[in-house]
C-alpha cells in the first residue's frame, strides 16, 4: 500500500464544508487502469477502477446470471438465480428464476425427442385424448376441498373464467400456478396480489381450458353455464369419453388448436391481459409472457396456457414454449399447428432426463445428449 498527497484544487471550486480535505492522505489500493492519461493518474489516486470497456462487454452475451456460490466457486441452486436476457430484459434488469425451475433445467445431460413427420403427432394426441384430466382440475372444477379452492376462498379474484363465445368452444379457468409457490408466496396472493409484480417471485399463473361439455359445480358458484358432464376424481373419465357423449373435440395439447378457435384465443388473450390489469395491477411496462408448453406429459394432457410476469427463465424452457401470440400468427396465416411444431428446432425438442414425456409410448425418443442449454452459472 504506497500513499500519496490528492492533487490541490483552486480554493474557489472547493465547497467550503470539503475544503479540509484538500491536504488529506489518499490510501491506493490495486487498481487496473490501463489507459495511459492523466484521467488514469486521478483514478489510481482514488482507488476507481475504470471498467468502462469491460462494462461494454455486458450486453454482448445473451444471458448474464446473478447465482449464490460456495467458497470453492460452486453455484447453489437452492436459493435460484437471478437472469437477465438479451434482447428481453433492459440493461441491469433481472428476473428471478425460482430453485425448483433452475433445478429443474440446469442439468448436465437431456433427453431428446424428435418428431419428424405428422404422422408421430397425430399418435401423440391419441395418446393425449386417452388420458383423463388432471385430479386437481376436477377436484377444482367439482368445488371439492383441496389447495386451490381453499386460495379462491381466501380471494375470489384469484380465480376468473374466460366463458366460451359459443355453446362448442372451451371456457378457461386463470389461476395461481399453485404447485410453484410456496405458503408465504400464496399468502402474498391472497392479501396483496399487486406487490407481486415487484416481487422477485413475479406473477405466475396457469390456465386451463375448460371443455363445455364439463358440469362444474365451482363454475356454477360464479355464475357460469356447464355442461351436463359430470366428473368425479375417482373416475378417471378419458377426455375422448366426454368428445364422443357431446361431439366436440376436448383441447389436449396445442396440435388440437385450429382456426374455428381464433376468436376464443383471442378473447383468451384479452381476458388474461384485463386480468393482470385488475387484480395485480399489471401495466405496459412490466415484462408478460403468455405460452404453452409442447410436448407436455400425459399427467398434464389438458391446454393450460403459463402466462408470466417478471419472472426469469431457463434457456431450456424456451424452446418448447410456444408464446400465445406465435399461435394466433400461425392459425391466421391459415397453417396448422403441427408445421409450427415441424418447424421449431427442425421438429427437436429437450427435456430434463426427469421428465416423464420420454416415456410416452409411441413418442419418437432419440436418447440422452450434453445439455448445450444451461445458464452459464
Amino acid at each position: 500500500m504506497t500513499q500519496i498527497h490528492a492533487l490541490h484544487r483552486s480554493t474557489s471550486i472547493i465547497p467550503t464544508e470539503q475544503s479540509h480535505q484538500r491536504n488529506q492522505t489518499l490510501k491506493v489500493q490495486a487498481v487496473h487502469n490501463t489507459q495511459n492519461s492523466p484521467m488514469r493518474r486521478t483514478l489510481d489516486a482514488y482507488g476507481i477502477d475504470d471498467n468502462r470497456r469491460r462494462l461494454s462487454q455486458l450486453n454482448q452475451e445473451k444471458y448474464h446470471v446473478l447465482v449464490k456460490k460456495d467458497r470453492s466457486g460452486t453455484p447453489d441452486l437452492t436459493h435460484g438465480a437471478y437472469v437477465s436476457k438479451q434482447g428481453e430484459d433492459d440493461y441491469g434488469n433481472f428476473n428471478w428464476l425460482n430453485p425448483k425451475g433452475l433445478m429443474k433445467y440446469q442439468t448436465k445431460d437431456v433427453a431428446v425427442i424428435t418428431f419428424t413427420n405428422k404422422d408421430q403427432l397425430t399418435q401423440l394426441s391419441d395418446t393425449y385424448s386417452e388420458t383423463p384430466l388432471p385430479d386437481f382440475l376436477i377436484r377444482t372444477l367439482n368445488a371439492e376441498a383441496c389447495l386451490d379452492t381453499h386460495l379462491y376462498r381466501r380471494n375470489a379474484s384469484l380465480a376468473q373464467f374466460i366463458s366460451p363465445i359459443d355453446h362448442t368452444q372451451h371456457g378457461y379457468l386463470i389461476s395461481p400456478n399453485t404447485p410453484y409457490c410456496d405458503a408465504k408466496v400464496l399468502d402474498t396472493y391472497v392479501n396483496a396480489p399487486e406487490t407481486l409484480k415487484n416481487s422477485k417471485h413475479g406473477i405466475i399463473l396457469c390456465t386451463y381450458a375448460i371443455h363445455p361439455g364439463i358440469q362444474s359445480s365451482f363454475l356454477e358458484a360464479r355464475h357460469h353455464q356447464s355442461g351436463s358432464e359430470r366428473l368425479e376424481a375417482s373416475q378417471q373419465t378419458p377426455q375422448k369419453t366426454i368428445d364422443k357423449k357431446t361431439q366436440i373435440d376436448s383441447l389436449t395439447s396445442i396440435l388440437s388448436l385450429k382456426q374455428e378457435h381464433l376468436p376464443q384465443l383471442e378473447k383468451l388473450r384479452q381476458g388474461t391481459l384485463q386480468h393482470l390489469r385488475n387484480v395485480y395491477a399489471v401495466d405496459e411496462h412490466d415484462n408478460t409472457r403468455m405460452f404453452f408448453h409442447f410436448p407436455v406429459a400425459e399427467k398434464t394432457a389438458t391446454l393450460h396456457l403459463h402466462t408470466w410476469v417478471n419472472k426469469g427463465d431457463h434457456p431450456l424452457n424456451e424452446p418448447r414454449s410456444f408464446d400465445l401470440d406465435t399461435i394466433i400468427a400461425q392459425l391466421k396465416s391459415g397453417k396448422e399447428i403441427s408445421d409450427l411444431v415441424l418447424n421449431r428446432n427442425e421438429g427437436s425438442y429437450f427435456l430434463p432426463t426427469s421428465d416423464s414425456i420420454k416415456n410416452i409410448s409411441g413418442i419418437p425418443f432419440k436418447g440422452v445428449h450434453d445439455n448445450i442449454l444451461n445458464l452459464p452459472l
